[in-house]
């Protein structure tokens, strides 16, 4: 890892493997002793890193391009210099890097690595949300103000190793737009009488975390409120889906949009994006756009469904799930089904939820996403002596009644409409 990007813990390098050796183009100046002998270790062997000079990958790839060798590469994200240099008799060309697709799909230590650090980063995000609770009321916070204690929260937890990006820290019309961000000399004031929007995450040792949390102290709009509900309905509908193994992304994503659909609305930005584990916080090629690659177990997405009504409020939330295995009650074909383990933990703002849109499957799913939190992140708070932090998450992780949800017929209703709805996405797929 390095720190030649902004929130992105990698360094500038060109990477050339072959079956019997691996060539490193970085500039040797920047790596320390330690890392120098590190790379180093295996030498000689089959895992030795050979270092060569930065400037020299493009001289050195056309040389290797004279011998008896197949050179593969995916084309998104190679450069025409290098590609222009190897014969097209001897490449074999793939739309992703076979690096990027191995990348893609985490082994058991690394899913294990990612769900550690989102436990860590839940308390962080608690902790945040607990002092705007105090502070937001008293006129003491801004958009910037807020973003800088939410970098400094993570900061304060083990392995953190920064932001992932810049804080989206949004109060009520700026929230409208998806990708804002507040600077030091134009910052808005949050205030109860506004919804606010935090789009966050950390760099840990063991993992990068995204999260997405939207929030109203005073009394919110019936609009807000709705909006709000159909969110996160959006997000529960797909992150419960339990769909076919190599389901490609984009023939689910519309069941994030299904509630918002319902009664006309709809937001203009993706649905979600792979996650790197210590690495890029947006890692190409997951997700759910037409052009990322099937869905496959042991996968990363976020999930972040929203809704934005120009020059007045933005709603969004986002998690980060973690693609696995689905438990049928039937087996076809030789791939298991698969479906979605969330992995953030942070509660949803009770304020806004009307429970009366919900389905009891919904409300049960909340119910089990909050034991799961409690569960996790609990002992965690205990164990860093956070003890208002952790009566805060035991009142915001109360179970819902049932007796809230939307009628039956309403939610049966519903549901079969949802099951239908998947069979014609993967029809049109397939088309």
């Amino acid at each position: 890892r390095g720190d030649d990007i902004p929130y992105t813990p990698v360094f500038y390098a060109y990477t050339l493997l072959t079956n019997t050796s691996i060539s490193l183009f970085v500039d040797k100046l920047r790596l320390t002793a330690a890392a120098q002998l590190s790379l180093r270790a295996d030498c000689p062997g089959p895992l030795c890193v050979e270092l060569q000079d930065y400037s020299q990958a493009l001289v050195h790839l056309r040389l290797y391009a004279h011998g008896n060798v197949t050179i593969w590469l995916g084309t998104q994200y190679t450069t025409y210099g290098l590609y222009s240099v190897i014969p097209q008799e001897k490449l074999l060309e793939d739309s992703y890097s076979p690096v990027m697709l191995a990348k893609a799909v985490k082994n058991v230590k690394e899913q294990e690595m990612l769900r550690a650090a989102h436990v860590r980063d839940a308390v962080a995000v608690i902790q945040h949300l607990l002092w705007l609770e105090k502070m937001v009321p008293q006129g003491q916070v801004d958009e910037f103000s807020g973003a800088q204690h939410i970098d400094m929260l993570r900061q304060a937890q083990e392995h953190s190793h920064g932001p992932s990006f810049q804080s989206i820290s949004a109060s009520g019309l700026n929230a409208a737009l998806a990708h804002y961000s507040p600077s030091n000399g134009s910052s808005q004031k949050l205030s109860v009488d506004e919804m606010y929007l935090l789009d966050s995450g950390g760099q840990y040792l063991d993992g990068t975390t995204d999260i997405t949390r939207t929030v109203h102290w005073g009394v919110p709009t019936p609009l807000q409120k709705e909006a709000y509900t159909r969110v996160l309905m959006g997000n529960i509908d797909l992150s419960r889906l339990v769909f076919p193994s190599n389901t490609a992304g984009k023939a689910v994503e519309s069941f994030a949009r299904r509630a918002l659909w319902d009664v006309g609305l709809n937001y203009g930005h993706g649905t979600g994006h792979g996650i790197g584990n210590f690495l890029s916080v947006h890692e190409w090629p997951v997700g759910f756009q037409s052009n990322n690659v099937p869905l496959t177990a042991g996968m990363f997405t976020s999930i972040e469904p929203g809704y934005y009504q120009d020059g007045e409020f933005g709603i969004r939330i986002e998690d980060v799930a973690l693609v696995v295995e689905a438990q049928t009650k039937h087996q076809s074909g030789e791939k298991p089904f698969l479906t979605f383990e969330v992995v953030s933990l942070v509660p949803y703002d009770r304020n806004l939820i009307d429970l009366s849109l919900l389905s009891p499957e919904q409300i049960r799913y909340l119910n089990t996403y909050y034991e799961t939190i409690r569960a996790r992140v609990g002992p965690e708070l205990q164990r860093q002596q956070l003890e208002e932090e952790y009566r805060w998450l035991q009142r915001s992780t109360e179970p819902f009644p049932l007796s809230s949800a939307a009628t039956t017929a309403t939610a049966t209703m519903g549901m079969l409409a949802l099951t239908s709805f998947l069979p014609t996405l993967l029809i049109g797929l397939q088309a």
